[in-house]
């Protein structure tokens, strides 16, 4: 069968997309996540309308489509997690003392909005460089739980220092580009 037959789409979406859902579930905890990640692929699928399938084959492409759709989905997180953390180390190296003292201010605000566990996971992370287990060990809660909490953290500090993260790369444009206009 031929995926450009919008009845035949439906069929599919209809008996798989639940089921499709729960599969990602096994690697995303995040449901609105899951269902963005499977809605995807459907609109993957059917922009290639040339795309030939057969009851065998579907589920399996499917699957492998979706696994390999949440691992991107960790590897874009963890690159966030990680520009924020380099972000903070930046600040630390590159600006004066007085420009520093308003930035880590700043940073000091926004990480007492944090809520209380957040805060601790947030810092267990990005000062001390520990693995999810290792600060989930510490703080006693589960992996998925420090995932969470992580997740909540950067979303907020990012909000709080959304302007600041403007003036880093204002800041720094001239050291990036050097075709960049002085």
């Amino acid at each position: 069968m031929i995926i450009a037959d919008k009845q035949i789409f439906e069929k599919l979406f209809r008996d798989y997309y639940s089921l499709l859902c729960n599969y990602a579930g096994r690697f995303i905890t995040d449901y609105q996540v899951r269902e963005d990640i499977v809605q995807n692929y459907f609109i993957s699928i059917w922009e290639k309308k040339h795309l030939s399938v057969t009851e065998e084959t579907f589920l399996p492409y499917a699957y492998r489509s979706i696994r390999n759709s949440c691992i991107n989905y960790y590897k874009s997180e963890i690159f966030k997690e990680e520009f924020l953390a380099n972000l903070v180390e930046e600040w630390k190296e590159q600006l004066n003392e007085e420009e520093d003292f308003i930035y880590q201010k700043e940073v000091r605000d926004a990480l007492q909005k944090l809520p209380k566990k957040c805060r601790k996971v947030f810092l267990l992370r990005c000062l001390t460089g520990l693995k999810y287990k290792e600060i989930a060990e510490i703080t006693g809660i589960s992996t998925n739980t420090v995932k969470y909490h992580l997740g909540e953290a950067f979303r907020i500090m990012k909000e709080e220092l959304k302007h600041l993260i403007f003036i880093f790369f204002l800041f720094f444009s001239e050291f990036t580009y050097p075709f960049w206009p002085p």
